[in-house]
């Protein structure tokens, strides 16, 4: 499994690719990641994980109590793409009852039309 996570649009959309199995360690990795980036900025950001080439993962359980992120106040959308339906699934799973909104797209392109239309929508943090 391999993971990569840069700025999609600097200081506000992070971009997570995710390709093969989403291992235990990986989301780990992947938690400690993103809760840096939150704990250094000033505005709410957004996620968009882009899971088209991740295969299925398997400890939703495990996975989804190491994602504390979800769950961290600047957090505001995380945004999945998947097109396949299980993946899609178990992402539902692992990030549906976190803080942040949660919004499941078959392509990345759909992910950042949604994200352009939103983007004027975007709270300030509290």
């Amino acid at each position: 499994m391999t993971h990569e996570l840069n700025w999609h649009i600097p200081d506000q959309v992070m971009l997570l690719t995710i390709t093969g199995d989403y291992t235990l360690d990986a989301a780990q990795a992947v938690n400690q990641a993103i809760t840096e980036k939150l704990s250094q900025t000033k505005t709410p950001l957004w996620l968009i994980i882009d899971a088209t080439a991740m295969s299925r993962p398997y400890n939703f359980q495990q996975i989804r109590a190491t994602q504390m992120f979800m769950d961290h106040p600047k957090m505001y959308m995380i945004a999945i793409v998947s097109s396949d339906k299980l993946v899609t699934l178990a992402m539902m799973i692992v990030f549906n009852l976190g803080r942040a909104r949660l919004l499941m797209f078959d392509s990345v392109q759909k992910a950042n039309m949604a994200l352009q239309r939103q983007m004027t929508q975007r709270p300030s943090v509290n």
